[in-house]
């Protein structure tokens, strides 16, 4: 299991070259020249009644001229990790930050915190944070105080794994729901892969359950440990496994919000196995800003050859989940090497379209998306390889200073990168070069998963699993600027961090495993 607790699984190893697939539209996979077009997702600008709302609502914020909604797992469905319109919150303040507010939510938390500005509420508009847990409860808070807007009870499946034993083996929503404006919808997966579609404001379900396993897909169906990803009318839902336990076919499936039909899968190892190929990224799939190109990355195949026959791929799809082009990177003599990661997609204004993807040998591979079947054009060893293959999850990109940030959670064997943050910079030529490496939180090649942080204004926020730990970080030097472990210690988070956090109109909001979403501001 690639999440938290990651299963020990031994498989036949195959030494090879990277097996490649096209169908010669890589120069098209964008839909746009290098440099020119949108280059992620432009985000929402809440009006300006909305956002004088909520500069008088939340605590500390009373500086802010824009607000802006965080509506999915990093941010867009570029998976960016980057807040745009942030200005609250500086280099110069975050070293102020307090916590404003924390509540229980009744449950172990995988899902980042995610915020709809100006929800109509009993008639008012309320900006307002939205959490699910292993334990089935879904929630609406008041993003200014904390207070439950609604709670919903879903069900919940028992497993038969220890990986879940937070949450005394039962799971709900490990996923991070995604939310819909336009529709006053949030999207989540509960249990064993049943989609539900909640009204904003209540909390109702607007359309009946989709379960997105097969038919014949036999007991014990599958858990969606990546968040939903929106496009247009589409919403596109990855599947892993209940546990990482056989049998099970890691899929993409796409769903028409309109009424809830499966309108298309795609098969990571093929309807009929072989067995594996589970999706395990936090960001499920990730979309082109032109929403033609759908990606994602994979895990390993049983009983061999543990990348075939897209397994261990990095894969781009068309909408309708044709397969278009894929690269398995040269097989590492370590088992079990999956992309434990969702793709980030990124461009800077001078290079072609890129993508950064995580592997759990601890190696991060930068593609050409125009050319992504011909393999990566850099590879760094950042992490370390080890048997619970915590080097997963994805990056950050910041698209001012050019640069991509992720987390490391414990010291490369070559000694060149250490633990903590490390930052990549992007440079002119398109060549890729370490600027800074900060060595925080905990230092462990045990169950210390990597946790994806995230950037906005100048500060990237990062989670440190095991160590319960948030650290805000300047995103030009390196230098820390504040973390929660300054806080008095009841207002600190405990039981670990095991999602990232979330900035959105001057306030920090965190997950954590004690069941709690803490907020923090001015």
């Amino acid at each position: 299991m690639k999440r938290l607790h990651c299963a020990r699984r031994a498989v036949a190893m195959l030494i090879g070259m990277a097996s490649v697939m096209s169908m010669n539209t890589a120069t098209l996979a964008q839909g746009m020249p290098s440099g020119n077009g949108f280059r992620m997702d432009p985000p929402f600008i809440a009006s300006p009644q909305l956002s004088k709302n909520t500069a008088s609502t939340v605590p500390g914020a009373s500086a802010l001229t824009a607000a802006t909604d965080w509506p999915t797992f990093g941010m867009d469905r570029q998976r960016s990790g980057y807040n745009a319109v942030e200005r609250v919150l500086s280099t110069g303040n975050v070293s102020q930050l307090r916590l404003h507010w924390t509540t229980d939510i009744g449950g172990p938390i995988t899902t980042q915190p995610t915020l709809i500005t100006g929800v109509p509420i009993d008639g008012r508009p309320t900006d307002v944070v939205y959490a699910a847990t292993w334990s089935g409860r879904i929630v609406a808070l008041n993003a200014a105080t904390g207070a439950i807007i609604w709670s919903v009870q879903a069900p919940t499946v028992q497993t038969r794994c220890g990986n879940f034993n937070p949450s005394q083996g039962f799971v709900g929503t490990v996923g991070t729901p995604t939310l819909d404006r336009s529709t006053n919808r949030m999207y989540v997966v509960t249990g064993y892969g049943f989609l539900h579609a909640l009204d904003l404001s209540t909390g109702a379900d607007v359309m009946p359950w989709v379960q997105l396993i097969d038919a014949q897909s036999a007991s014990p169906k599958t858990i969606v440990f990546g968040s939903p990803t929106l496009n247009g009318s589409d919403i596109y839902v990855t599947t892993a496994s209940p546990c990482d336990v056989r049998p099970y076919h890691g899929q993409i499936v796409r769903v028409s919000t309109t009424n809830g039909a499966i309108l298309n899968r795609w098969y990571t190892t093929g309807a009929n196995g072989p067995d594996g190929g589970g999706i395990w990224g936090p960001g499920g799939a990730s979309i082109s800003p032109n929403g033609l190109w759908i990606y994602t990355a994979t895990g390993n195949a049983f009983p061999d050859a543990q990348n075939a026959p897209y397994a261990e791929h990095v894969v781009r799809l068309t909408r309708s989940l044709t397969l278009d082009a894929a690269n398995a990177p040269p097989l590492s003599t370590t088992i079990d090497v999956d992309f434990g990661a969702t793709p980030l997609l990124f461009q800077t204004a001078s290079c072609h379209p890129m993508l950064a993807a995580m592997q759990k040998t601890g190696r991060l591979y930068i593609y050409d998306r125009n050319t992504l079947a011909d393999g990566p054009i850099y590879s760094f060893q950042i992490g370390r390889s080890t048997p619970a293959g915590n080097f997963i999850g994805l990056p950050a990109f910041d698209p001012v200073l050019n640069r991509i940030y992720l987390g490391n959670p414990v010291d490369s064997s070559s000694g060149i990168v250490g633990h903590g943050l490390v930052a990549l910079s992007i440079q002119s030529d398109c060549s890729v070069s370490i600027a800074w490496n900060l060595p925080v939180g905990v230092n462990s090649a045990g169950q210390n998963p990597s946790i994806s942080p995230i950037v906005a204004n100048g500060v990237v926020y990062y989670a440190d699993g095991v160590g319960s730990e948030v650290f805000a970080v300047d995103a030009r030097s390196g230098l820390q600027l504040w973390s929660t472990n300054n806080l008095p210690a009841a207002d600190r988070v405990t039981g670990g961090i095991f999602t990232s956090p979330t900035v959105v109109n001057g306030q920090l909001f965190v997950a954590g495993f004690d069941h709690k979403i803490h907020a923090y501001g001015l």
